[in-house]
């Protein structure tokens, strides 16, 4: 059997990857730690060269510590995400970063055509000329005239920091990026700038730092913002206090610059953003060499003499114009690229100009030595908060120190934890795999806790369905997170129990915005999640919490307020329930479509003809599915909880379930000759359909979602004889990537099926591989006993696989889709990473159906899938408050064997949907003072 760590064994062992977050700081400060980040590059080329590691789509690679290697790519880019609660500070691998929580964006993100709002250069003066040769450290903006000198560039993403690498011949210099949230109040940004003179003979050097911080509740730039946006050298005695020089290893502190900016809410209320950078420079002769005492002026670089080494000539400047020389020049033609030292000093910049923080530094690098600039970037709430951030010690031992705490939280990563062994047949890159989960959990998590505005748009509000959806997978890790976003949800239902499609959180006291249009399958992820919640957590508490509701003034649906209406989490579920069995079609009993279901794209099945009415009968099959899955979970949760006082609920709901139940078989299943296919729905009054034999269009079309959540729902186990229908159906999904949405896709002349038509076929929803649908599709493969072909399904959609050849985001998280139509030069493509849905859903099925960890309500259900391309695998986890790890192996056994805690479980069948023992074991027996272990042993294969 093949050589395998445990999680904990992953835990402690920095050359092994696994979802729990592998180590990534070093206590030798920054220097360790780009020597560190050097040889993990080294060793991972010298792998991907003798075969030993591998070169991931995209021109990146993990490093044997869970990091990602970028190296420069002709398409795409890849990025990671910093931070908690909602604040996200975005680091791309081309240099490009951006940060925002919600509305409120600290800095704007810039496409290829856009100057970096953040950026560090170095220069060295060349002896002959006496002017610098010059680099941007950060991989943007490109300096044509000085990338040639560039003998190796390339950035290292980590769970804990982004390292920016840059080496000459003559100079090493890496750009280290991190976020510290130790501090409740609010957040630091550290940029860390490190120069290395790699000769034996001084260096006339400078680093320069530029950043244009933002700090707006909006969305882009406008011609009046420059009027409110202040940034100054600043001048605060708490400051000038700390700008004294303070000799030594600690560094020398410069003044800070104090960013300002007002906005007004409306015409009685003006709020002012605050933000500070504080800066610090030391000097040593070597990575482990003595400190140099630096020594501060601000004189006229350009003096004829080199520096003494140690001292170091400092320059701010506030304006954009003033940093970079002229109106004509940008970054990459900024006069100092050439001088060395700044042609103007602004020590403030307000109004008529873009403020700007840029300064640089001029100082003689010793031999071997090295010199450092930190920039901490801080975002305080009041004035109260910026007094004490102005006042905080500030040092590069406590930089290296808060990085140290980043990487001491990670090394606590939530609940969740999995690792698998060896792969069998070769079928997943098991190494990959492994390194993948933690960026896999990560990315839940950011879908699960977002404040909205993830991308600079003013629709990009929370999405109702796809955060219960997110926090579905995040409460198996983080339950507390995700029990707080459960009541954020419902506080914003309506009060006749309708669910926005998305909505946003106040600003500054103003009301947020929300989308109300009735896409009908809101509703349906509120009492999913809820149920889950209580599966995996025991938390009945949830159900009496009190919880508000959202309401709309008719002329302005665009804005939500609270209601003065409060009750229980139970009871808005309650609602919820009462309005979705409101919209039905009188006719099938179904539910109604309305202005659309999960798949948005195809938004035309409500529409109608008839006069004065907004909507039409056509019926959503997917949302009636779901309904009909609802039904059965409310009555579940109703029984349990007060199934006195719900009587006459439990009842209503089972018999609306027995409805759907025979309104889906009458109307939804269609047949011709010996073939049966379960449609996507149909419009006004059954005038076409949709994933027909015929649809309006005059093809046959397969509609993946359909036939999916017949089987997540629990249809098919009302006639199993429909499996192998759904089966022929999923093969003629099946492609190159994985299952298509629609097959084949709707062009342009297709009526009735509403926007679908204006994507290009082979893009998003539009037949290619909409990879949230596509796990719908594989979850259902698991659940009808096809492990085999559900997992070659993951193989296709995992970004890492080799088949994914040209891949245009992160290649070590899911994106959203996979687009192909290749008369359009669309191969592999991606539309967005990081936030979509799939990434929960392939948490979720990994979780309960591959792996066989399924809680319910009142017991735990163990069942692995009957095939796994794995030896082994390891899951940690916490249900009902109870400690589990479930191990898997292959062994010398007849059939399945399962153990709690060295004791066999006799509570354990055969099961015939997924041909494959199960055992059920009730929480009772669970330990809740240790941990509790779960064993799993298959028969050996071959």
């Amino acid at each position: 059997m093949a050589s395998f760590d445990t999680i904990d064994d992953r835990c402690t062992n920095a050359e092994s990857g696994s979802s729990a977050l592998p180590r990534q700081t070093s206590v030798g400060g920054l220097s360790s730690e780009f020597e560190l980040i050097r040889q993990l590059v080294a060793e991972c080329e010298e792998g991907i060269r003798d075969g030993r590691c591998r070169r991931l789509p995209g021109n990146v690679a993990f490093l044997k510590d869970g990091r990602v290697l970028c190296r420069e790519r002709a398409r795409g880019d890849s990025r990671y995400p910093y931070g908690d609660d909602g604040f996200n500070f975005w680091v791309n691998a081309s240099g490009r970063m951006h940060g925002n929580r919600g509305l409120y964006f600290l800095f704007l993100p810039s496409t290829e055509m856009q100057e970096p709002p953040i950026t560090f250069f170095f220069g060295t003066r060349c002896d002959e000329t006496q002017e610098f040769d010059s680099h941007a450290i950060l991989p943007v903006p490109y300096l044509d005239r000085s990338e040639d000198a560039i003998v190796d560039r390339y950035t290292v993403l980590g769970h804990d920091a982004t390292y920016f690498v840059a080496e000459t011949s003559a100079m090493r210099s890496v750009v280290r990026v991190f976020l510290d949230q130790a501090r409740p109040e609010h957040a630091h940004v550290n940029f860390s700038v490190l120069v290395q003179n790699l000769t034996d003979q001084p260096i006339a050097s400078y680093l320069s730092g530029y950043m244009n911080p933002f700090c707006r509740h909006q969305f882009g730039e406008t011609n009046e913002d420059r009027w409110f946006k202040k940034i100054s050298v600043d001048s605060h005695p708490a400051s000038a206090l700390e700008s004294k020089p303070v000799q030594g290893s600690a560094g020398t502190v410069l003044p800070p610059f104090l960013i300002t900016t007002n906005e007004d809410v409306d015409r009685f209320r003006s709020v002012t953003n605050y933000a500070l950078i504080r800066r610090v420079v030391s000097m040593s002769e070597g990575p482990s060499g003595p400190a140099v005492e630096v020594q501060v002026q601000h004189c006229d670089l350009d003096n004829g003499q080199p520096l003494p080494v140690g001292t170091v000539v400092a320059q701010e400047c506030t304006s954009r114009l003033g940093y970079l020389g002229s109106a004509r020049r940008d970054l990459s033609s900024a006069e100092f690229l050439r001088t060395g030292k700044l042609g103007l000093e602004v020590p403030v910049t307000v109004f008529n100009e873009n403020a700007i923080m840029g300064d640089l530094l001029g100082f003689t690098l010793p031999p071997g030595g090295e010199a450092r600039a930190d920039y901490v970037l801080s975002i305080p709430e009041n004035i109260e908060i910026l007094d004490l951030e102005r006042s905080r010690p500030l040092g590069p031992e406590g930089i290296d120190a808060s990085l140290s705490r980043v990487g001491k939280k990670l090394q606590a990563p939530g609940n969740l934890q999995i690792a698998v062994g060896e792969s069998r047949e070769h079928t997943i890159d098991t190494e990959a795999f492994n390194k993948f989960l933690p960026y896999l959990k990560k990315q839940v998590a950011i879908c699960a806790t977002l404040k909205g505005y993830m991308t600079p748009s003013p629709n990009a509000l929370i999405g109702f369905r796809d955060v219960l959806q997110a926090i579905d997978a995040h409460l198996f890790d983080h339950p507390t997170e995700a029990r707080a976003k459960i009541l954020e949800t419902m506080g914003h239902v309506l009060e006749d129990g309708r669910c926005p499609r998305q909505y946003s959180l106040p600003v500054n006291g103003a009301p947020g915005r929300v989308d109300l249009r009735e896409f009908i399958d809101q509703g349906v992820w509120a009492i999913s999640t809820v149920y889950n919640y209580l599966a995996v957590t025991g938390d009945a508490s949830i159900l009496d919490e009190q919880v508000g509701y959202h309401g709309f003034n008719p002329s302005e649906m665009s804005l939500s307020y609270p209601t003065d209406t409060v009750d229980s989490v139970l009871e808005h579920l309650l609602r919820i329930m009462d309005y979705l069995s409101r919209q039905r079609d009188p006719e099938t009993g179904l539910v109604l479509a309305l202005y659309g279901d999960w798949n948005d794209a195809l938004d035309g099945l409500g529409v109608t003809t008839v006069p004065d009415k907004e909507f039409g009968t056509g019926v959503s099959v997917m949302a009636s599915l779901q309904f009909y899955a609802n039904c059965a979970e409310i009555v579940e949760i109703l029984s349990r909880h007060s199934a006195d006082r719900f009587e006459k609920e439990i009842n209503h709901y089972g018999s609306l379930r027995d409805q759907l139940r025979n309104g889906l078989f009458k109307y939804a299943v269609v047949a011709q000759a010996d073939e049966r296919r379960i449609l996507h729905g149909w419009g006004d009054r059954r005038e076409y359909l949709v994933g027909s034999f015929c649809d309006s269009d005059g093809l046959a079309r397969d509609g993946l979602t359909s036939y999916a959540f017949w089987v997540l729902s629990g249809m098919l186990d009302e006639d199993r004889s429909l499996q192998e229908d759904i089966l022929a159906a999923l093969e003629r999904l099946d492609s190159r990537y994985g299952l298509n949405t629609f097959e084949p896709g709707f062009a342009p002349d297709a009526t009735g099926v509403g926007r679908i038509v204006k994507l290009p076929v082979g893009t998003a929803e539009n037949g290619a591989t909409y990879i949230h649908a596509t796990t719908f599709g594989i979850a259902a493969l698991f659940l009808m006993g096809q492990p085999q072909k559900a997992w070659q399904q993951i193989a296709k959609i995992l970004p890492f696989e080799s088949h994914h050849t040209d891949p245009s985001h992160s290649p070590f998280v899911m994106p959203n889709s996979y687009i192909n139509n290749v008369e359009l030069n669309l191969t592999g493509q991606s539309m967005n990473d990081w936030q979509t849905g799939c990434s929960n859903v392939l948490l979720k099925l990994l979780i309960r159906y591959a792996f066989g960890l399924q809680p319910q309500i009142d017991k735990l259900r163990i069942s692995p899938a009957a095939w796994v391309p794995f030896d082994r695998f390891e899951i940690q986890a916490v249900v009902h408050g109870k400690s589990i790890t479930l191990n898997y192996e292959h062994a010398d056994v007849t059939q399945r064997e399962i153990e709690l805690n060295g004791v066999i479980v006799e509570d354990i069948a055969f099961d015939d949907t997924i041909s494959t023992l199960a055992a059920t074991i009730p929480y009772e027996l669970f330990a809740s003072d240790q941990l509790n272990v779960i064993s799993v042993r298959d028969p050996q294969v071959g």
